[in-house]
Protein backbone atom coordinates (compact mmCIF):
# COMPACT_ATOMS: atom_id res chain seq x y z
CA UNK A 1 0.00 0.00 0.00
CA UNK A 2 1.27 3.33 -0.89
CA UNK A 3 2.11 5.58 1.96
CA UNK A 4 0.50 9.35 1.92
CA UNK A 5 2.83 12.26 1.15
CA UNK A 6 2.12 13.21 4.79
CA UNK A 7 3.09 10.03 6.22
CA UNK A 8 6.47 10.12 3.90
CA UNK A 9 7.17 13.30 5.23
CA UNK A 10 6.65 12.38 8.82
CA UNK A 11 8.98 9.55 8.80
CA UNK A 12 11.43 11.29 6.27
CA UNK A 13 11.16 8.44 3.98
CA UNK A 14 11.97 10.37 0.79
CA UNK A 15 15.40 11.18 -0.16
CA UNK A 16 17.15 14.73 0.68
CA UNK A 17 17.56 16.53 -2.26
CA UNK A 18 20.60 18.14 -3.79
CA UNK A 19 19.70 21.80 -3.17
CA UNK A 20 16.93 23.98 -1.51
CA UNK A 21 15.52 27.19 -0.91
CA UNK A 22 16.34 30.19 1.13
CA UNK A 23 15.84 33.75 1.90
CA UNK A 24 18.99 35.41 2.85
CA UNK A 25 19.06 38.90 3.64
CA UNK A 26 21.50 40.67 1.75
CA UNK A 27 21.31 44.66 3.01
CA UNK A 28 18.49 46.57 4.53
CA UNK A 29 14.96 46.68 3.17
CA UNK A 30 12.61 43.98 1.54
CA UNK A 31 13.97 44.47 -1.70
CA UNK A 32 17.38 42.72 -0.33
CA UNK A 33 15.32 39.51 1.09
CA UNK A 34 16.49 36.87 -0.93
CA UNK A 35 17.45 37.94 -4.58
CA UNK A 36 14.89 39.65 -7.08
CA UNK A 37 12.02 38.99 -4.92
CA UNK A 38 13.00 35.27 -5.10
CA UNK A 39 14.49 32.52 -2.54
CA UNK A 40 18.32 31.61 -3.32
CA UNK A 41 18.99 27.71 -4.12
CA UNK A 42 21.51 26.89 -2.81
CA UNK A 43 22.96 23.53 -1.86
CA UNK A 44 21.65 21.44 0.70
CA UNK A 45 23.97 21.91 3.75
CA UNK A 46 27.03 19.18 4.30
CA UNK A 47 27.07 18.02 7.87
CA UNK A 48 30.07 16.56 10.05
CA UNK A 49 30.32 13.79 12.44
CA UNK A 50 29.05 16.05 15.70
CA UNK A 51 26.60 17.25 13.55
CA UNK A 52 22.39 17.01 12.51
CA UNK A 53 20.88 18.00 9.14
CA UNK A 54 17.54 19.44 10.26
CA UNK A 55 14.24 20.18 8.06
CA UNK A 56 12.61 23.21 8.91
CA UNK A 57 8.90 22.42 9.50
CA UNK A 58 7.29 25.84 10.30
CA UNK A 59 8.86 29.10 10.99
CA UNK A 60 6.67 31.81 12.66
CA UNK A 61 6.46 35.12 11.59
CA UNK A 62 7.95 37.88 14.18
CA UNK A 63 8.21 41.48 14.31
CA UNK A 64 12.03 40.64 15.49
CA UNK A 65 12.79 39.72 11.80
CA UNK A 66 10.83 43.06 10.31
CA UNK A 67 13.14 44.63 12.51
CA UNK A 68 16.02 42.90 11.32
CA UNK A 69 14.94 42.90 7.65
CA UNK A 70 14.20 46.74 7.79
CA UNK A 71 17.45 47.89 9.61
CA UNK A 72 20.00 45.19 8.28
CA UNK A 73 23.14 45.97 8.97
CA UNK A 74 21.92 48.73 11.10
CA UNK A 75 20.06 46.66 13.53
CA UNK A 76 22.50 46.14 17.01
CA UNK A 77 22.71 42.56 16.43
CA UNK A 78 24.39 42.87 13.06
CA UNK A 79 26.01 46.61 13.73
CA UNK A 80 29.39 46.37 11.43
CA UNK A 81 28.06 43.06 9.57
CA UNK A 82 28.79 43.90 5.66
CA UNK A 83 25.55 41.91 4.37
CA UNK A 84 25.79 42.06 0.75
CA UNK A 85 28.90 40.08 1.39
CA UNK A 86 28.23 37.80 4.36
CA UNK A 87 24.02 37.71 3.92
CA UNK A 88 21.95 36.16 6.86
CA UNK A 89 18.96 34.10 6.90
CA UNK A 90 16.79 35.53 9.25
CA UNK A 91 13.54 33.43 11.30
CA UNK A 92 13.93 32.16 14.71
CA UNK A 93 10.55 30.64 15.72
CA UNK A 94 11.48 27.20 14.20
CA UNK A 95 9.92 23.88 14.20
CA UNK A 96 12.48 20.75 12.78
CA UNK A 97 13.19 17.48 12.08
CA UNK A 98 15.97 15.22 12.31
CA UNK A 99 16.86 13.90 8.60
CA UNK A 100 20.40 13.26 9.27
CA UNK A 101 22.72 12.53 11.80
CA UNK A 102 26.47 12.39 12.12
CA UNK A 103 28.13 9.78 13.04
CA UNK A 104 29.29 10.94 16.30
CA UNK A 105 25.61 11.57 17.38
CA UNK A 106 23.61 8.43 16.69
CA UNK A 107 23.82 7.20 20.08
CA UNK A 108 21.64 10.80 21.32
CA UNK A 109 19.42 11.48 17.84
CA UNK A 110 17.72 9.50 15.31
CA UNK A 111 16.04 10.25 12.15
CA UNK A 112 12.77 11.64 12.21
CA UNK A 113 13.34 13.26 15.80
CA UNK A 114 11.60 16.53 16.60
CA UNK A 115 12.45 19.27 18.16
CA UNK A 116 11.91 23.57 18.55
CA UNK A 117 15.02 26.10 19.06
CA UNK A 118 15.72 28.03 21.43
CA UNK A 119 16.88 31.02 19.30
CA UNK A 120 18.95 32.62 22.24
CA UNK A 121 21.79 30.78 21.74
CA UNK A 122 24.97 31.67 23.82
CA UNK A 123 28.45 29.65 23.50
CA UNK A 124 31.51 30.16 24.92
CA UNK A 125 29.89 33.28 26.29
CA UNK A 126 28.86 34.88 23.34
CA UNK A 127 25.34 35.54 21.45
CA UNK A 128 25.27 34.06 18.54
CA UNK A 129 21.02 34.21 17.87
CA UNK A 130 19.57 31.90 15.30
CA UNK A 131 18.92 34.15 12.88
CA UNK A 132 21.34 36.92 13.69
CA UNK A 133 24.91 35.31 15.04
CA UNK A 134 24.16 32.20 12.46
CA UNK A 135 21.82 31.70 9.91
CA UNK A 136 18.13 31.19 11.06
CA UNK A 137 14.79 29.28 9.48
CA UNK A 138 13.80 31.12 6.49
CA UNK A 139 15.48 28.32 4.57
CA UNK A 140 14.58 24.38 3.73
CA UNK A 141 17.51 22.65 5.68
CA UNK A 142 20.63 23.63 8.23
CA UNK A 143 23.07 22.14 9.52
CA UNK A 144 23.33 22.11 13.79
CA UNK A 145 26.19 21.42 15.37
CA UNK A 146 28.12 22.34 18.65
CA UNK A 147 27.06 25.91 19.35
CA UNK A 148 22.90 24.57 19.62
CA UNK A 149 24.10 21.31 20.92
CA UNK A 150 26.73 21.93 23.07
CA UNK A 151 26.14 25.75 23.98
CA UNK A 152 26.76 27.54 27.51
CA UNK A 153 22.91 26.29 28.59
CA UNK A 154 23.48 22.95 27.14
CA UNK A 155 21.45 21.63 24.36
CA UNK A 156 19.37 24.31 22.96
CA UNK A 157 16.86 21.64 21.59
CA UNK A 158 13.75 21.29 22.96
CA UNK A 159 12.29 17.55 22.09
CA UNK A 160 9.25 17.85 20.79
CA UNK A 161 6.32 14.89 20.27
CA UNK A 162 3.82 14.27 17.45
CA UNK A 163 1.09 15.30 19.78
CA UNK A 164 2.08 18.75 18.82
CA UNK A 165 1.53 20.05 15.37
CA UNK A 166 4.46 21.78 13.42
CA UNK A 167 2.64 25.02 13.85
CA UNK A 168 2.53 24.70 17.20
CA UNK A 169 5.72 23.45 17.98
CA UNK A 170 7.36 26.98 16.39
CA UNK A 171 4.79 29.18 18.23
CA UNK A 172 6.18 27.68 21.23
CA UNK A 173 9.07 30.23 20.79
CA UNK A 174 6.88 33.15 20.98
CA UNK A 175 4.13 31.57 24.10
CA UNK A 176 7.86 30.99 25.57
CA UNK A 177 7.84 34.71 25.69
CA UNK A 178 4.65 34.83 27.11
CA UNK A 179 5.15 32.50 29.60
CA UNK A 180 7.96 33.82 30.68
CA UNK A 181 6.11 36.92 32.11
CA UNK A 182 3.98 34.80 34.31
CA UNK A 183 7.58 33.23 35.87
CA UNK A 184 9.70 35.87 36.72
CA UNK A 185 10.53 36.56 40.37
CA UNK A 186 11.06 38.69 42.31
CA UNK A 187 13.06 39.55 45.68
CA UNK A 188 11.61 40.12 49.14
CA UNK A 189 14.71 41.18 50.72
CA UNK A 190 17.88 43.88 50.75
CA UNK A 191 20.07 42.43 47.71
CA UNK A 192 22.72 40.08 48.89
CA UNK A 193 25.68 42.07 48.50
CA UNK A 194 24.60 45.07 47.27
CA UNK A 195 24.77 48.93 47.80
CA UNK A 196 21.40 50.16 49.73
CA UNK A 197 20.34 53.63 50.42
CA UNK A 198 18.14 54.92 53.60
CA UNK A 199 16.96 58.27 52.56
CA UNK A 200 14.58 60.88 54.99
CA UNK A 201 12.35 60.22 57.64
CA UNK A 202 10.13 62.35 59.97
CA UNK A 203 8.64 59.70 62.00
CA UNK A 204 10.60 57.85 65.23
CA UNK A 205 9.75 53.99 65.38
CA UNK A 206 10.96 53.08 62.09
CA UNK A 207 11.28 48.88 62.03
CA UNK A 208 13.59 46.50 60.28
CA UNK A 209 15.15 43.22 60.43
CA UNK A 210 13.62 40.28 58.61
CA UNK A 211 14.69 42.01 55.11
CA UNK A 212 18.28 42.29 56.59
CA UNK A 213 19.63 38.75 56.99
CA UNK A 214 22.54 36.57 56.93
CA UNK A 215 21.29 36.08 53.15
CA UNK A 216 20.55 39.59 52.65
CA UNK A 217 23.07 41.66 54.11
CA UNK A 218 24.23 44.73 51.41
CA UNK A 219 27.72 45.07 51.41
CA UNK A 220 27.27 48.87 51.48
CA UNK A 221 25.00 51.17 53.48
CA UNK A 222 24.37 54.75 52.59
CA UNK A 223 22.36 56.78 54.83
CA UNK A 224 21.16 60.25 54.28
CA UNK A 225 19.20 62.41 57.56
CA UNK A 226 17.58 59.26 58.67
CA UNK A 227 15.69 59.35 62.29
CA UNK A 228 18.15 58.81 65.11
CA UNK A 229 16.57 55.93 66.21
CA UNK A 230 16.50 54.27 62.34
CA UNK A 231 19.90 54.89 62.18
CA UNK A 232 21.32 52.99 65.67
CA UNK A 233 19.45 50.01 64.54
CA UNK A 234 21.19 50.18 60.86
CA UNK A 235 24.68 50.58 62.54
CA UNK A 236 23.65 47.03 64.55
CA UNK A 237 22.86 45.74 61.14
CA UNK A 238 26.06 46.53 60.06
CA UNK A 239 28.45 45.72 62.28
CA UNK A 240 26.82 42.05 62.93
CA UNK A 241 26.73 41.52 59.18
CA UNK A 242 30.19 43.36 58.13
CA UNK A 243 28.13 46.16 55.94
CA UNK A 244 30.22 49.32 55.31
CA UNK A 245 27.87 52.31 56.70
CA UNK A 246 28.74 55.80 55.49
CA UNK A 247 26.57 58.70 56.22
CA UNK A 248 26.15 61.18 53.23
CA UNK A 249 23.62 64.01 52.31
CA UNK A 250 21.13 63.22 50.29
CA UNK A 251 22.09 65.68 47.49
CA UNK A 252 25.86 63.92 47.74
CA UNK A 253 24.13 60.21 47.62
CA UNK A 254 22.09 61.33 44.14
CA UNK A 255 25.69 62.60 43.01
CA UNK A 256 27.29 58.78 44.05
CA UNK A 257 28.31 57.22 40.85
CA UNK A 258 27.52 53.70 41.73
CA UNK A 259 23.38 52.84 41.09
CA UNK A 260 21.72 51.51 44.48
CA UNK A 261 19.84 48.04 44.11
CA UNK A 262 17.38 49.19 47.34
CA UNK A 263 16.53 52.65 48.07
CA UNK A 264 14.14 53.50 51.27
CA UNK A 265 12.27 56.29 50.77
CA UNK A 266 10.97 57.36 54.11
CA UNK A 267 7.97 60.16 54.44
CA UNK A 268 9.70 61.25 50.98
CA UNK A 269 7.51 63.82 48.44
CA UNK A 270 6.61 62.91 45.04
CA UNK A 271 9.98 65.30 43.88
CA UNK A 272 12.45 62.84 46.43
CA UNK A 273 11.08 59.77 44.88
CA UNK A 274 11.84 60.73 41.06
CA UNK A 275 15.26 62.07 41.96
CA UNK A 276 16.16 58.53 44.21
CA UNK A 277 14.69 56.30 41.15
CA UNK A 278 17.22 57.74 38.81
CA UNK A 279 19.92 56.37 41.16
CA UNK A 280 17.97 52.53 41.24
CA UNK A 281 19.74 49.81 39.66
CA UNK A 282 19.13 46.96 37.38
CA UNK A 283 16.63 44.78 39.43
CA UNK A 284 16.96 47.20 41.99
CA UNK A 285 14.01 47.99 44.82
CA UNK A 286 12.40 51.34 45.31
CA UNK A 287 10.47 51.40 49.12
CA UNK A 288 8.32 54.07 49.75
CA UNK A 289 7.48 54.50 53.67
CA UNK A 290 4.35 57.46 54.31
CA UNK A 291 1.66 57.65 56.40
CA UNK A 292 -0.51 59.07 53.78
CA UNK A 293 -1.05 60.12 50.19
CA UNK A 294 1.11 62.48 48.49
CA UNK A 295 0.29 65.87 46.76
CA UNK A 296 1.28 64.92 43.52
CA UNK A 297 1.84 61.56 41.20
CA UNK A 298 5.41 59.92 41.12
CA UNK A 299 6.94 59.68 37.60
CA UNK A 300 7.38 56.13 37.03
CA UNK A 301 9.94 55.00 34.30
CA UNK A 302 7.84 52.38 32.32
CA UNK A 303 10.67 51.37 30.00
CA UNK A 304 13.11 50.81 32.74
CA UNK A 305 10.18 48.37 34.41
CA UNK A 306 9.99 46.53 31.02
CA UNK A 307 13.42 45.94 30.76
CA UNK A 308 15.74 46.88 33.94
CA UNK A 309 13.11 44.66 35.78
CA UNK A 310 12.75 47.64 38.75
CA UNK A 311 10.52 47.50 41.30
CA UNK A 312 8.26 49.56 43.10
CA UNK A 313 7.07 48.62 46.97
CA UNK A 314 6.04 50.47 49.87
CA UNK A 315 3.91 50.38 52.93
CA UNK A 316 1.93 53.55 54.93
CA UNK A 317 3.24 51.53 58.11
CA UNK A 318 6.58 51.94 60.04
CA UNK A 319 7.74 48.73 58.64
CA UNK A 320 9.67 48.35 56.25
CA UNK A 321 9.91 44.46 56.08
CA UNK A 322 6.32 45.13 55.41
CA UNK A 323 6.86 47.27 52.50
CA UNK A 324 9.07 44.11 50.96
CA UNK A 325 6.98 41.40 52.47
CA UNK A 326 3.57 41.90 53.16
CA UNK A 327 2.51 42.40 49.58
CA UNK A 328 5.32 40.24 47.67
CA UNK A 329 4.78 40.39 43.71
CA UNK A 330 2.15 37.43 42.44
CA UNK A 331 3.49 37.20 38.73
CA UNK A 332 1.17 34.23 38.02
CA UNK A 333 -2.60 35.27 37.53
CA UNK A 334 -5.23 35.44 40.96
CA UNK A 335 -6.51 31.97 40.75
CA UNK A 336 -10.51 32.93 40.13
CA UNK A 337 -9.90 36.64 40.50
CA UNK A 338 -10.64 39.40 37.46
CA UNK A 339 -7.95 39.76 35.04
CA UNK A 340 -7.71 42.00 32.12
CA UNK A 341 -6.08 41.45 29.00
CA UNK A 342 -5.33 45.10 28.16
CA UNK A 343 -4.80 44.91 23.76
CA UNK A 344 -5.74 41.49 23.00
CA UNK A 345 -6.64 41.97 19.49
CA UNK A 346 -2.93 41.26 18.60
CA UNK A 347 -0.93 38.10 18.10
CA UNK A 348 0.34 38.65 21.57
CA UNK A 349 -2.52 39.61 23.48
CA UNK A 350 -4.36 36.72 21.83
CA UNK A 351 -1.74 34.54 23.76
CA UNK A 352 -2.14 36.04 26.78
CA UNK A 353 -5.69 35.90 26.59
CA UNK A 354 -5.61 32.07 25.42
CA UNK A 355 -3.21 31.02 28.53
CA UNK A 356 -5.47 32.45 31.08
CA UNK A 357 -8.60 30.79 29.28
CA UNK A 358 -6.38 27.56 29.56
CA UNK A 359 -4.72 27.77 32.90
CA UNK A 360 -5.15 25.69 35.36
CA UNK A 361 -5.99 27.72 37.72
CA UNK A 362 -7.61 30.40 35.65
CA UNK A 363 -9.31 33.48 36.49
CA UNK A 364 -13.00 33.59 36.59
CA UNK A 365 -13.54 36.69 34.57
CA UNK A 366 -11.10 37.76 31.68
CA UNK A 367 -11.87 41.53 30.43
CA UNK A 368 -10.38 41.57 27.07
CA UNK A 369 -10.35 44.74 25.22
CA UNK A 370 -8.90 46.47 22.22
CA UNK A 371 -9.20 49.65 20.50
CA UNK A 372 -9.98 48.30 17.07
CA UNK A 373 -13.32 46.34 16.67
CA UNK A 374 -12.07 44.09 13.98
CA UNK A 375 -9.67 42.41 16.12
CA UNK A 376 -12.23 42.61 19.00
CA UNK A 377 -14.62 40.77 17.03
CA UNK A 378 -12.06 38.37 15.48
CA UNK A 379 -11.40 37.37 18.92
CA UNK A 380 -14.52 37.31 19.96
CA UNK A 381 -15.02 34.49 17.33
CA UNK A 382 -11.76 32.73 18.35
CA UNK A 383 -11.88 32.42 22.16
CA UNK A 384 -15.64 32.63 23.33
CA UNK A 385 -16.35 29.11 22.85
CA UNK A 386 -13.47 27.70 24.64
CA UNK A 387 -14.05 30.22 27.73
CA UNK A 388 -17.48 28.64 27.71
CA UNK A 389 -15.77 25.11 27.51
CA UNK A 390 -12.97 26.19 30.65
CA UNK A 391 -16.25 27.63 32.57
CA UNK A 392 -14.82 31.09 32.43
CA UNK A 393 -16.65 34.19 31.61
CA UNK A 394 -15.12 36.16 28.86
CA UNK A 395 -15.89 39.89 28.40
CA UNK A 396 -14.93 41.89 25.41
CA UNK A 397 -15.17 45.72 24.74
CA UNK A 398 -13.53 48.19 22.64
CA UNK A 399 -13.02 51.60 24.36
CA UNK A 400 -13.03 53.31 21.55
CA UNK A 401 -15.80 51.86 19.61
CA UNK A 402 -17.81 50.71 22.39
CA UNK A 403 -17.28 53.39 24.36
CA UNK A 404 -20.66 52.48 26.68
CA UNK A 405 -20.22 48.52 27.31
CA UNK A 406 -16.38 49.46 28.17
CA UNK A 407 -17.42 51.65 30.64
CA UNK A 408 -20.15 49.00 31.68
CA UNK A 409 -17.74 46.24 32.10
CA UNK A 410 -14.92 48.66 33.62
CA UNK A 411 -17.65 49.78 36.38
CA UNK A 412 -18.24 46.67 36.81
CA UNK A 413 -15.01 45.14 37.93
CA UNK A 414 -14.86 48.17 40.69
CA UNK A 415 -18.03 47.17 42.16
CA UNK A 416 -16.62 43.83 42.15
CA UNK A 417 -13.29 44.58 43.82
CA UNK A 418 -10.99 45.73 41.53
CA UNK A 419 -9.12 43.77 38.38
CA UNK A 420 -6.51 41.39 40.14
CA UNK A 421 -4.34 41.35 36.70
CA UNK A 422 -3.21 43.59 34.05
CA UNK A 423 -1.62 42.25 31.56
CA UNK A 424 -0.48 45.52 29.15
CA UNK A 425 -0.27 44.78 25.43
CA UNK A 426 -0.15 48.46 24.37
CA UNK A 427 2.81 50.59 24.58
CA UNK A 428 0.66 53.22 25.39
CA UNK A 429 1.52 55.50 28.80
CA UNK A 430 -1.99 56.69 28.86
CA UNK A 431 -3.49 53.10 28.42
CA UNK A 432 -1.26 51.77 31.98
CA UNK A 433 -1.90 55.58 33.94
CA UNK A 434 -5.34 54.77 32.98
CA UNK A 435 -5.28 51.20 34.16
CA UNK A 436 -4.56 52.12 37.64
CA UNK A 437 -8.16 53.45 38.24
CA UNK A 438 -9.59 50.12 37.76
CA UNK A 439 -7.09 47.80 40.23
CA UNK A 440 -8.20 46.25 43.59
CA UNK A 441 -5.72 45.01 46.78
CA UNK A 442 -2.98 43.46 45.83
CA UNK A 443 -3.47 43.98 41.83
CA UNK A 444 -1.00 43.54 39.43
CA UNK A 445 0.06 44.98 36.35
CA UNK A 446 2.17 43.37 34.09
CA UNK A 447 3.81 45.50 31.03
CA UNK A 448 4.41 42.77 28.31
CA UNK A 449 5.12 45.29 26.15
CA UNK A 450 7.53 47.41 26.06
CA UNK A 451 8.24 51.10 25.91
CA UNK A 452 11.25 53.24 25.73
CA UNK A 453 13.50 53.87 28.66
CA UNK A 454 12.77 57.14 29.81
CA UNK A 455 8.74 57.00 28.83
CA UNK A 456 7.60 58.12 32.47
CA UNK A 457 4.19 57.50 33.15
CA UNK A 458 2.32 59.69 36.29
CA UNK A 459 1.56 57.48 38.84
CA UNK A 460 -0.73 58.13 42.26
CA UNK A 461 1.84 56.70 44.43
CA UNK A 462 -0.53 55.87 47.13
CA UNK A 463 -1.84 53.23 44.96
CA UNK A 464 1.49 51.35 45.47
CA UNK A 465 2.12 52.28 49.00
CA UNK A 466 -1.18 53.08 50.32
CA UNK A 467 -3.94 50.21 50.80
CA UNK A 468 -4.00 49.36 47.53
CA UNK A 469 -0.45 47.50 47.36
CA UNK A 470 -0.84 47.86 43.89
CA UNK A 471 2.55 46.29 41.96
CA UNK A 472 3.88 47.68 38.38
CA UNK A 473 6.26 44.89 36.69
CA UNK A 474 7.62 44.33 33.44
CA UNK A 475 9.06 41.62 31.36
CA UNK A 476 11.16 40.97 28.17
CA UNK A 477 12.49 37.56 26.78
CA UNK A 478 12.94 33.92 27.31
CA UNK A 479 14.99 31.82 28.00
CA UNK A 480 15.57 27.64 28.13
CA UNK A 481 13.29 27.20 30.67
CA UNK A 482 10.23 28.84 29.69
CA UNK A 483 10.28 27.51 26.05
CA UNK A 484 10.58 24.04 27.49
CA UNK A 485 7.56 24.93 30.21
CA UNK A 486 5.50 25.78 27.17
CA UNK A 487 6.13 22.12 25.46
CA UNK A 488 5.35 20.29 28.78
CA UNK A 489 2.06 22.40 28.56
CA UNK A 490 1.11 21.61 24.83
CA UNK A 491 2.15 17.52 25.52
CA UNK A 492 -0.25 17.66 28.49
CA UNK A 493 -2.95 19.27 26.54
CA UNK A 494 -2.85 21.97 29.06
CA UNK A 495 -1.96 24.92 26.14
CA UNK A 496 -2.44 24.49 22.28
CA UNK A 497 -0.31 27.29 20.67
CA UNK A 498 -1.46 26.60 17.12
CA UNK A 499 -4.63 28.53 18.62
CA UNK A 500 -2.66 31.67 17.72
CA UNK A 501 -2.36 30.66 13.96
CA UNK A 502 -3.96 33.08 11.58
CA UNK A 503 -2.63 32.57 8.40
CA UNK A 504 -0.42 30.02 6.77
CA UNK A 505 1.87 30.68 3.43
CA UNK A 506 4.63 28.72 1.27
CA UNK A 507 8.29 29.53 1.54
CA UNK A 508 8.39 31.78 -1.52
CA UNK A 509 5.42 33.48 0.10
CA UNK A 510 7.92 35.30 2.95
CA UNK A 511 8.05 38.46 1.83
CA UNK A 512 4.25 38.68 1.93
CA UNK A 513 3.88 37.34 5.01
CA UNK A 514 6.56 40.28 5.85
CA UNK A 515 4.52 43.27 4.64
CA UNK A 516 1.21 41.73 6.27
CA UNK A 517 2.83 42.11 9.45
CA UNK A 518 3.96 45.37 8.67
CA UNK A 519 0.71 46.45 7.80
CA UNK A 520 -1.23 44.24 10.67
CA UNK A 521 -3.24 42.48 8.32
CA UNK A 522 -3.64 39.58 10.65
CA UNK A 523 -4.85 40.11 14.51
CA UNK A 524 -2.68 36.26 14.95
CA UNK A 525 0.81 34.58 14.13
CA UNK A 526 1.43 34.23 10.21
CA UNK A 527 3.11 30.74 10.13
CA UNK A 528 5.39 29.64 7.24
CA UNK A 529 5.55 25.87 5.33
CA UNK A 530 9.15 26.04 4.31
CA UNK A 531 8.37 22.61 2.80
CA UNK A 532 5.45 23.64 0.55
CA UNK A 533 7.52 25.66 -2.03
CA UNK A 534 4.37 27.77 -2.84
CA UNK A 535 1.37 27.97 -1.13
CA UNK A 536 -0.36 32.07 -1.05
CA UNK A 537 -0.81 34.16 2.28
CA UNK A 538 -4.07 33.01 3.14
CA UNK A 539 -5.99 33.49 6.69
CA UNK A 540 -7.67 30.34 7.99
CA UNK A 541 -10.77 32.16 7.40
CA UNK A 542 -10.30 32.16 4.01
CA UNK A 543 -8.90 28.88 3.51
CA UNK A 544 -13.01 28.13 2.48
CA UNK A 545 -12.96 29.05 -0.69
CA UNK A 546 -9.09 28.24 -1.38
CA UNK A 547 -8.29 24.23 0.25
CA UNK A 548 -11.83 23.40 1.56
CA UNK A 549 -10.16 20.20 2.79
CA UNK A 550 -7.96 21.81 5.05
CA UNK A 551 -10.93 24.28 6.40
CA UNK A 552 -13.04 21.29 6.94
CA UNK A 553 -11.03 20.49 9.54
CA UNK A 554 -10.45 23.60 11.02
CA UNK A 555 -11.38 23.67 15.14
CA UNK A 556 -13.79 26.34 16.94
CA UNK A 557 -13.01 29.77 15.55
CA UNK A 558 -11.81 28.51 12.57
CA UNK A 559 -9.13 27.66 14.59
CA UNK A 560 -5.63 25.58 13.46
CA UNK A 561 -5.71 21.89 14.30
CA UNK A 562 -3.14 18.77 13.96
CA UNK A 563 -6.34 17.37 10.95
CA UNK A 564 -5.94 20.47 9.24
CA UNK A 565 -2.14 20.67 8.80
CA UNK A 566 -2.10 16.95 8.24
CA UNK A 567 -4.83 17.48 5.29
CA UNK A 568 -2.75 21.04 4.23
CA UNK A 569 0.83 18.72 3.98
CA UNK A 570 -1.22 16.44 1.90
CA UNK A 571 -2.10 18.61 -0.46
CA UNK A 572 0.81 21.09 -0.69
CA UNK A 573 3.66 19.46 0.08
CA UNK A 574 5.75 18.22 -3.30
CA UNK A 575 5.77 14.84 -4.89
Amino acid sequence: MERSKVDRYRHVLDPIPPKHLAWPLYGQGLDRLGQRGQPVERPVPTYAGDELLVRHDAVGLCYTDVKEIKLGSEHPRLLGRDLAANPIVPGHEASITVVAVGDALCAEYRVGDRFVIQPDVWYRGKSIPYSFGMDGAFRQYAAIGKEILHGDAGSYLIPVSDSITYAGAALTEPWACVEASYRFSYRTALLRGGRAWFTGGTRAGYDIGAIWGADSAPRELVVSEVPPDLLARLRQLADRRGTVLTELSRDRALAAEEPFDDIIALDAEAVDVDCAAKRLAKGGILAILRADPMASPIHLDLGRVHYDHILYVGSSGLSIDAAYQATPVRTSLKPQGTAWILGAGGPMGRMHLQRAIQALHAPSRIIATNRGLDRLDHLRRSFSGLARTQGVELLCASPREEPELYQRVMEEALERGGVDDVEVMAADVGAVRGATRYVGHGAVINLFAGLKRGEMADIDAWRIYGPTQLRIIGHSGSGLEDQAAVVECAEAHQLEPERSVAAICGLRQVPDGIRAMMAKTYPGKIVVFPMVPDFPLTSLEDLDGVLPEVYAHLGDGASWTAAAEAAFLEAKLPG
